[in-house]
């Protein structure tokens, strides 16, 4: 089934399988838009649109296979029409189809970038990115279009084939130059964002980082686009362009596909942060753990010196792992008395913050109250109008 001499089973069910998995992220991609974050916006369709296209490469492959690309004898089971008309009138809806979907999926992206693009210099680099791709797009599909200038026509006939005898173009230059952009700005589309991203000093460095891991996995794409001009020169190279072309089919497959999903791993993120919003409600364990072989020994145990901020744990195997206490033994201030007893009380950093916070609240409410019950101690004993002594004498007396 996958031997060399016919490639077209093994290019068949490599594009099926990945348009179908591209298929299913842009499902997912709809979902979180749709139910999680509640809209659609314009590069969405876009996205989905590259997507119908390719699903459109898949039934132009079918037909260059069935015409005779991928295989080196001629098939033997060609329809009435000539085999030379059929394979050039595919090929050359598959040369259009390929420029006009990996720009739909370049547009997504950039149209992306737009959303989140704050500072002017970004916006300017973007919009001066769509009008590149666009141009080129435009031009490569009408020198596609128009590749026997003398007589259109001949693009879509068996002439191509003859294309010195006709006057046609010799593709390869155009091929390797259609080649080279794709690298050139699938990796400029990919950096384009990275310095926006690294200056946002308001989000955790964790974040942050995770955040640039979703945006690289765009540069699977330029790889994709790398490996396929190997597939172009060993069809411009060889005797049998017809069998060689199978490899251009394949590796196109893996472009498209390749650039459609990792286009839309950074419309996920609604998806995952609430799977993992919900996985981090469930309840988790108590802030001390009790570590020891419960028999008092003191060699196998996790001492752990906590700070102001930070945690400084030193670990040594341990033989066993208690479970705690039934009653809550608050931790002593010595850690000698913590290691003679056998066990050690481990204490999360936002927990005692958090222990912290209640005795200081504690404490201003009982000075709040200690004032409270004075003022108005005080406030009592002013309310009745001290008498006049009638004597001097009496005022003497109540002093003493």
């Amino acid at each position: 089934m996958f031997a060399p001499n016919d490639l077209g089973p093994t290019i068949e069910i490599t594009a099926y399988t990945l348009t179908s998995l591209s298929t299913l992220v842009v499902g997912v991609r709809f979902y979180c838009r749709i139910w999680v974050v509640g809209r659609l916006k314009l590069y969405d369709y876009v996205m989905v649109t590259a997507l119908l296209c390719t699903w459109g490469m898949c039934a132009i492959n079918h037909y260059q296979l069935f015409y005779g690309s991928g295989q080196h004898p001629r098939p033997p089971n060609l329809p009435p029409v000539r085999p030379k008309l059929g394979a050039a009138r595919s090929w050359y809806a598959f040369q259009l189809m390929y420029l006009a979907d990996l720009a739909l999926i370049k547009f997504s992206i950039l149209a992306f970038y737009l959303t989140i693009a704050t500072q002017r210099t970004f916006r300017f680099l973007v919009y001066l990115s769509i009008v590149i791709v666009a141009v080129f797009t435009i031009v490569m599909i009408f020198v596609n279009a128009f590749e026997c200038p003398e007589h259109p026509s001949f693009a879509l006939g068996p002439q191509i084939f003859e294309r010195e005898k006709y006057h046609c173009l010799i593709m390869n230059t155009v091929y390797y130059t259609q080649a080279g952009f794709n690298i050139f700005s699938d990796t400029a589309i990919l950096l384009l964002p990275m310095p926006l991203l690294v200056q946002i000093k308001s989000m955790a460095k964790l974040k942050r980082i995770a955040l640039l891991g979703v945006f690289s996995v765009g540069g699977i794409a330029p790889i994709a686009s790398a490996i396929r001009v190997w597939g172009v020169y060993m069809w411009a190279n060889s005797d049998e362009p017809r069998y060689y072309g199978g490899y251009v089919i394949f590796w196109t497959q893996i472009e498209l596909n390749t650039a459609i999903v990792s286009a839309s791993v950074p419309s996920l993120q609604p998806l995952f942060k609430r799977v993992f919003g919900e996985l981090s409600r469930f309840p988790r364990r108590s802030a001390y753990y009790y570590y020891g072989d419960g028999a008092g020994s003191h060699s196998n145990m996790t001492e752990a010196h906590i700070g102001q901020g930070r945690r400084d744990v030193r670990e040594i195997p341990l033989s066993g792992l208690e479970s705690p206490r039934s009653s809550y033994h608050p931790p002593k201030q010595s850690s000698n008395t913590e290691l003679e007893s056998g066990c050690i009380h481990v204490h999360s950093i936002s927990e005692e913050e958090e222990i912290r916070a209640r005795v200081d609240i504690s404490e201003e409410e009982e000075i709040r109250n200690r004032v409270l019950a004075f003022s108005s101690q005080r406030s009592s004993t002013q309310s009745h109008i001290p008498k006049s002594p009638e004597r001097p004498r009496d005022i003497l007396m109540s002093s003493g």
